[in-house]
């Protein structure tokens, strides 16, 4: 109701507050209260602002903790700027991005709050690793659409979306790797497009760009054996475990074949698999985890240096084999039909490569520790936490091109292997060029 003429209104102006300062009371919430329990009345009210004022700054709750998604330009920007790089991609993928990433508006304070909360807390690192893929995505296909418009500068002929996506994924390996793994802002570097191309250099060193031994280079995985307690026969209670929770994976993957990745719900599983709620959450932390596979952790670090150490100073092998050797076991019927659903549903391949995405910290830190204690392996002059980081990116952009992703290389991990070799060769030959 309007306040009466001549009286004062009860309700309470809202403050015009500068994205900034609701950015930095988004972020301060998530750290103490937990990402996932921020609401945006909460943010409201921290930075004295209406709900009206905060949809103004930012379009969702996730883009004010987070940061805003970067957004790719059309054909009219990014296709000259490739033109003028068509025997270096990298270099034009880095020349369009750091700049509009080193001029990025939140203060430093914000932007080092949002990386601690990236690395402390999963859930937020989940939603980050998602929005990654989707930049990225939408890179690989700005990516795509020039080289279909310029099949004559293509390095791998007949495949432009395996050269975009290699592309692509070798661009960010530089930038992580020159912010020092997002915790450093690019704006923060004397001279962020010199680093990060300086990053890409280093790449071509880390993946062997010039070195034919190479070419041949296929990953070893090591085949589980069971011994003492792992050999004997499981018993009752363990037999129902693992019946349960294939009966919960089953019926969330069947469901996502059937009714579409993003349709699926967690009631919908459960009465699939005769199940209450509480006992889906007490097997599984959420909906993605039972159709595309649960949180990742890293092998511990002796079985780990001896994982990286069988492919000496190949260590994007290394990872790789790192990587597959830390999957935990899953019913082969239900790894099969996590591959046909990545192959099928684009949702569901970026899904499981967030699973991927978010253990890399994990492994990176494995391979920086290993590196650091066996310095014979390096490829490069430096830090180890820069090469490993390159390492397990350049893993990574393999497994993005390989078929049906990160999911496809888990339901076969000795088949992957001859998969991973070709993507790297194909990596090898994308990164090379005149200037190298």
């Amino acid at each position: 109701m309007a306040a009466e003429e001549g009286t004062p209104s009860r309700r309470k102006p809202s403050r015009r507050q500068p994205p900034s300062v609701v950015a930095r009371a988004a972020v301060s919430a998530a750290l103490e209260q937990g990402f996932e329990r921020v609401t945006v009345e909460m943010i409201c009210s921290r930075a004295d602002i209406s709900r009206s004022t905060f949809f103004n700054h930012f379009q969702s709750r996730d883009a004010a903790i987070i940061g805003k998604p970067l957004t790719v330009p059309g054909p009219e920007v990014t296709h000259p700027i490739f033109s003028r790089h068509a025997e270096d991609l990298v270099r034009g993928l880095l020349e369009l991005q750091v700049p509009s990433l080193a001029h990025r508006t939140a203060d430093a304070d914000v932007l080092r709050d949002r990386t601690r909360l990236i690395t402390e807390q999963p859930a937020a690192m989940s939603q980050y690793s998602s929005g990654l893929i989707g930049v990225q995505n939408s890179l690989s296909d700005a990516v795509e659409g020039w080289l279909r418009a310029n099949p004559q500068h293509a390095r791998v002929p007949g495949d432009p979306r395996t050269e975009a996506v290699l592309a692509v994924t070798s661009g960010y390996a530089a930038l992580y790797a020159a912010s020092q793994w997002w915790s450093i802002p690019l704006r923060d570097l004397p001279e962020p497009l010199a680093a990060c191309l300086s990053a890409a250099d280093a790449l071509r060193s880390v993946v062997g760009v010039n070195d034919a031994s190479r070419q041949e280079s296929v990953p070893c995985i090591p085949v589980p054996e069971a011994t003492g307690d792992s050999a004997r026969a499981p018993g009752l209670r363990e037999r129902k475990r693992r019946d349960t929770e294939n009966r919960i994976e089953l019926a969330a993957v069947r469901g996502a074949l059937e009714r579409g990745f993003e349709a699926v719900t967690v009631d919908e599983i459960c009465e699939e698999a005769v199940i209450s709620r509480s006992t889906f959450f007490n097997y599984f932390p959420s909906r993605n985890a039972a159709i595309v596979g649960r949180p990742m952790n890293v092998l511990p670090p002796d079985a780990a240096y001896d994982v990286l150490s069988k492919h000496g100073r190949d260590t994007p092998a290394g990872t790789f084999a790192l990587i597959c050797a830390s999957l935990e076991s899953t019913d082969p019927e239900v790894a099969t039909l996590r591959a046909e659903l990545a192959g099928k549903q684009p949702a569901a391949r970026d899904a499981g490569t967030t699973t991927l995405v978010d253990a890399c910290a994990q492994f990176m830190t494995t391979v920086r520790d290993w590196l650091a204690a066996n310095p014979q392996y390096s490829s490069i002059d430096g830090d180890p936490a820069y090469e490993a980081s390159l390492a397990a990116n350049a893993a990574y952009a393999a497994i993005s091109v390989m078929e049906a992703g990160w999911l496809g290389a888990a339901a076969n991990v000795q088949a992957s292997a001859k998969d991973f070799t070709a993507a790297m060769a194909d990596l090898r030959t994308i990164l090379s060029s005149p200037a190298v």
